[in-house]
């Protein structure tokens, strides 16, 4: 064995390779406990297979590949080897198995290539948590401290707050390690969820904290509108910035509304105001609001809106106008033909008459007939006061061609008759007409 390793040796300076030499990436292995790590060398299957191989940690045999493989007590079922490029599996690590890790390879021209490695094993990370501090906190008041604890090798630790690296500042201090964030004093915006992470070449753990600072009520607004409508109801909404949440009250001109909510529904005219309140930093803050309700207003008229009014007043007028045409037309017809109607219905009077009663009487009646139809007619003319008139009747059929003369004066409103002269003597004289059949009586007038 020990000239074996003496040609090896004596190999490795005529070929001037040295240990470690490009056979491994710079830099230790790093494994964790429980876990798996793999001594990868850089070596490509040669032509030809290696004739030795072998692996030691600590002057201690881990496996010797020659023909049959000799494998070290304590790695049975813990390695593999590659035997074609020589590189080696290490599976459920303890801490004990840290240290240096060499390997020599014999190749079939008898060449020898040496070369080591560093393993660390690391204990996880377990049990993470981030303690903070016990009682309230206020802003501008308190004072918090941070701190993060953790099983295991801790290398490094990294703080965040709110998906940020959080940083050092004018209130925030971190600890040597890191291990401790103070902040003082503390302010509003410093509420939100802390989260530690502690890492090592080989596991990492995380711890989170939500730290909440308390304030206000602060930065109160109402919103909501001034004036309103009759009949409609407005919402105002009385807003701050508090935690935890403030509660509310509303007062109506100074009285008590039993309403405890952010949103008040209202429809009177009058002061609002506002309470708002932080149980538990004790601060309360007011704000007023003032509502005035008027008549409701008509929407404004679009121009489409006026043009269809315009247009329809124009229709009724039009409309109207018409109406006026047509029924003044129609009374005026109705009447024309009304007294129409009255001639005809004296004229028709006056001949039945005259078939009926005497030649005398004949000459009479149709004489006063005529007359009341002229006099009717004269009504309606309705002459002014003081004129006269002179209206000549004439007699039915078989008269004389003598005719009388009525003249009648108008004496204001009253008429009156002039007064015809007496006769001077009547002689009444019948002839037959045998021709005709009929009794034609003649009136002489003699004076």
């Amino acid at each position: 064995m020990e000239t074996a390793v003496a040609i090896s040796l004596t190999l490795s300076v005529l070929t001037g390779l040295c240990a470690g030499q490009g056979l491994f990436p710079q830099g230790p292995v790093n494994g964790a406990e429980g876990g798996t790590v793999s001594f990868t060398t850089n070596l490509s299957p040669p032509a030809q297979p290696f004739i030795i191989i072998s692996w030691s940690v600590g002057g201690v045999s881990i496996i010797s590949s020659t023909n049959d493989d000799s494998i070290g007590p304590g790695y049975e079922d813990r390695i593999t080897l590659n035997k074609t490029t020589g590189s080696l599996e290490l599976r459920n690590l303890t801490l004990a198995d840290s240290g240096e890790y060499k390997v020599a390879i014999t190749t079939a021209t008898a060449e020898t290539i040496n070369g080591s490695t560093e393993l660390v094993v690391y204990e996880n990370i377990t049990d993470a948590n981030i303690t903070g501090p016990p009682n309230h906190l206020f802003a501008n008041v308190s004072s918090a401290n941070l701190t993060c604890e953790a099983a295991g090798n801790i290398t490094a630790i990294q703080w965040m707050k709110d998906g940020q690296p959080l940083s050092a500042g004018d209130n925030i201090l971190f600890s040597e390690e890191h291990r401790k964030v103070s902040i003082s004093p503390v302010k509003r915006q410093d509420s939100g969820e802390y989260v530690c992470k502690l890492t090592n070449p080989a596991s990492s753990a995380t711890a989170s904290y939500r730290m909440m600072v308390n304030y206000g009520p602060e930065s109160m607004t109402i919103l909501g509108q001034h004036i309103a409508e009759v009949e409609s109801f407005t919402l105002i909404y009385c807003s701050v910035q508090s935690v935890p949440p403030a509660t509310f009250t509303w007062l109506f001109n100074g009285q008590q509304t039993g309403v405890h909510e952010a949103g008040y529904s209202y429809n009177n005219s009058g002061d609002y105001r506002c309470d708002a309140r932080n149980d538990l930093t004790g601060k309360v803050v007011s704000l007023g609001h003032s509502l005035s309700v008027k008549d409701k207003t008509p929407p404004p008229l679009s121009p489409e809106g006026a043009a269809g009014i315009a247009v329809a007043v124009m229709l009724v007028v039009v409309a109207v106008a018409l109406g006026l045409y047509f029924g003044i037309t129609h009374h005026r017809n109705k009447k024309e033909n009304n007294e129409e109607k009255d001639t005809d219905a004296l004229s028709r009077s006056s001949q039945t008459e005259d078939m009926s009663m005497s030649s005398p009487d004949k000459g009479r009646e149709g004489h006063k007939l005529t007359t009341q139809i002229q006099d009717r007619t004269h009504d309606r003319k309705q002459p002014q006061p003081g004129t006269s008139h002179t209206i000549a009747t004439s007699h039915s059929p078989g008269t004389k061609a003598s005719a009388g003369v009525h003249e009648y004066e108008y004496m204001g409103n009253k008429k009156t008759r002039a007064p015809t002269p007496p006769p001077r003597g009547n002689v009444l004289t019948r002839q037959t007409n045998t021709g005709t059949g009929s009794n034609i009586y003649h009136k002489s007038i003699k004076w």
